[in-house]
């Protein structure tokens, strides 16, 4: 028999007075037969519920009355916690009409009707999941289906969706609920000014899919493109590598003149901005680039901390692309091109800006003040939204003393996000990542640069991470050693994607507008081998385990559905040889393939210790496997 417990976040808080109570008796659970594919042993929804948002869905004629309890969890993700807790807020969601149902304030601990209009409304509840300030809020439950007794037409039936179109668990009670009006029809419920509201905010399932994307960091250090993209801040602080190299090359920055004595003309790094030419920018060509990688979606830098915009900004007149430099509106045009390719767009700006004369008042008032954040950052924030409409605002930079991390005082971050949620024209499909200050509460967790765990991490996550090694903007002193190959990049997207993150791979343009060849045969080769490997990254969720330990050369995903699992191994498969995998359990219906062979089956045996044994034929179509590296064993019907 199956848990009676689902692990469930509520969507939103929403408070409306409490319907009338109505007399109930428990129905029974009549549950299909199915077999959890986390454990293949027994139904566990509390296991399955870690993932979403799902959609709880009433099916077959419409008109009957579904009864719920939904608990408060707070902290505990105890199933038997709602004995003792308060009730959540709840509402009946319609997934066709947009509208919702008030279910009221759940302050009781009795059952609250659920009256939709049409066979497909229901219940939109999500989970989320995290650590600290990155999203641990296991907040709700629920523990027990209701219907009325009065009726005795046909049976309704309710539909668990994980994740939506995938799987499809069905209660069916005992009795038929007659129809009852106890709802209103209502817009969706508002997000206030609190990470407490905001947690709650279902983000677009796209980001969850696709899982690979490509980070492009372009500003004024791409003109010196000397070491790396903290160039200005580097050289004001006195860096001996960077003041000198300033002073020989371009002329006297004025830094500490008694330690780097300079005799030419007078040059600051404000004196980069008529060199950033892009005469050779070719939005379309970029666009290509990305697409070809196989990337889903990009992350363009509008703005690094130096406070240079890369799009036309009325809050940093003569210090952006369309005033100085290349008089061109770079992320427009940019923008425009990827979305003809199907390409997610993705905005990076830096929340801080090291030298904005506003900034440096607010840190010298021990950020009691907030006037950058009001006169610049916000209204630069809603400017840019406004106009490119992105899929993903990106922010970075909140960390500069004495205001660090402040998300709520400072930085006001939950202000904007209720904004982004409520008004803005990509309520409904914007991401957020995490880099928005303390506690602050995104679509997807961002970890730091270059983040590797190697360990499942449940909520969804990602990692930035550089091609060139130390650089993030261009290089242009970095050698040939100084890029990671192919194989380390496909290692990353393949860690990365096992243990449920995304991976953001980065390039660094040139001033001129072009992309070196060795960014582009990397990005390149990666696309060759999705468009072989694919079906492993896409779409795919973790399995029971990430690696095939001890080995770390061996990776797993899975398919959505759970029927096929994707080894992949980074130990080349030699003709006539063969591959040992400790952790899959083949049956008799298993079987083998590897991606890009022709569909040839391979053989496998099991020795006595459980190893899998898989054997490679002679006549393995080495020039179609697009390895570079990697190769993927497709298995079906292992557990």
């Amino acid at each position: 028999m199956a848990s009676k417990t689902l692990l469930l976040a509520a969507v939103a808080v929403f408070s409306l007075s409490l319907p009338t109570a109505v007399s109930s008796l428990e129905c029974s659970y009549v549950f299909p037969e199915f077999q959890n594919p986390r454990t293949c042993l027994e139904y566990d929804l509390t296991t399955l519920s870690t993932y979403g948002p799902y959609n709880i869905t009433p099916n077959g004629p419409t008109g009957f009355r579904y009864l719920i309890k939904i608990c408060d969890l707070a902290s505990t993700d105890r199933p038997d916690a709602c004995a003792s807790k308060p009730l959540a807020p709840a509402y009946a969601y319609n997934v066709e009409t947009d509208e919702c149902y008030a279910l009221g304030n759940l302050k009781y601990d009795f059952a609250y009707p659920l009256d939709p209009t049409n066979s497909r409304a229901g219940i939109r509840v999500t989970y989320t999941n995290g650590d600290g300030g990155n999203g641990v809020w296991p907040r709700a439950i629920i523990y027990d289906l209701y219907c009325d007794t009065s009726g005795t037409v046909k049976t309704p039936e309710f539909s668990y969706e994980y994740p939506v179109d995938t799987y499809r668990f069905t209660w069916r009670t005992h009795y038929a609920c007659p129809l009852v009006q106890t709802g209103r029809t209502c817009s969706l419920p508002k997000f206030n000014k609190t990470w407490d509201s905001l947690r709650f905010r279902t983000a677009p399932s796209w980001y969850g899919k696709e899982k690979f994307g490509i980070f492009v960091c372009l500003g004024l250090y791409s003109v010196p493109a000397y070491l790396n993209e903290w160039y200005w801040e580097r050289l004001m602080t006195g860096d001996p590598r960077y003041v000198e190299f300033h002073n020989k090359n371009y002329g006297c920055s004025g830094v500490q003149p008694k330690k780097f004595p300079c005799t030419g003309p007078p040059f600051t790094f404000q004196d980069f901005a008529p060199m950033l030419k892009m005469e050779l920018f070719d939005p379309d060509h970029w666009a290509s680039v990305i697409k070809n990688a196989g990337a889903k979606y990009i992350v363009f830098t509008t703005k690094h901390h130096s406070g240079w915009t890369n799009f036309p900004s009325p809050q940093h007149w003569n210090w952006n692309s369309m005033d100085v430099g290349p008089h061109l509106d770079i992320t427009g045009n940019l923008t425009a091109s990827l979305r003809k390719q199907g390409i997610y767009v993705g905005l990076y700006h830096s929340l801080r800006e090291w030298y904005h004369p506003l900034y440096l008042e607010d840190q010298k008032n021990n950020c009691s003040t907030t006037s950058f954040v009001d006169e610049v950052l916000m209204p630069t924030l809603k400017d840019m939204t406004l106009k490119y409409k992105p899929d993903i605002i990106w922010a970075d930079g909140p960390g500069d003393a004495p205001c660090t991390h402040d998300s709520v005082k400072y930085w006001k971050t939950p202000e904007f996000f209720s904004w982004l949620y409520n008004e803005s024209p990509v309520k409904e499909t914007v991401l957020t990542n995490t880099r928005w200050g303390s506690n602050a509460v995104g679509s997807f967790m961002e970890g730091h640069d270059r983040f590797t765990p190697y360990t499942l991490i449940k909520n969804k996550w990602e990692t930035p991470y550089t091609i060139q090694k130390s650089s993030w903007g261009y290089d242009r002193v970095e050698d040939l050693s100084s890029f990671w190959n192919t194989t380390h990049c496909l290692y990353i997207l393949v860690t990365t994607v096992s243990c449920n993150g995304n991976l953001l791979l980065n390039i660094g343009p040139m001033a001129d507008g072009t992309i070196d060849p060795l960014f582009e045969e990397i990005l390149l080769e990666m696309g060759q081998w999705l468009t072989v490997n694919g079906e492993a990254i896409y779409n795919s969720i973790p399995w029971t385990h990430q690696n095939d330990t001890p080995a770390e050369d061996i990776w797993y995903t899975a398919s959505e559905d759970w029927q096929n699992v994707y080894a992949i191994s980074f130990r080349a498969p030699t003709p006539g040889g063969e591959l040992v995998l400790q952790q899959p359990k083949p049956s008799k219906q298993t079987t083998m393939t590897l991606l890009g062979a022709d569909g040839i089956t391979l053989d496998f045996t099991v020795d006595s210790d459980g190893g899998v044994h898989i054997h490679f034929p002679t006549n393995l179509p080495f020039a179609k496997l697009a390895g570079k590296g990697a190769w993927t064993i497709k298995m079906t019907n292992v557990t």
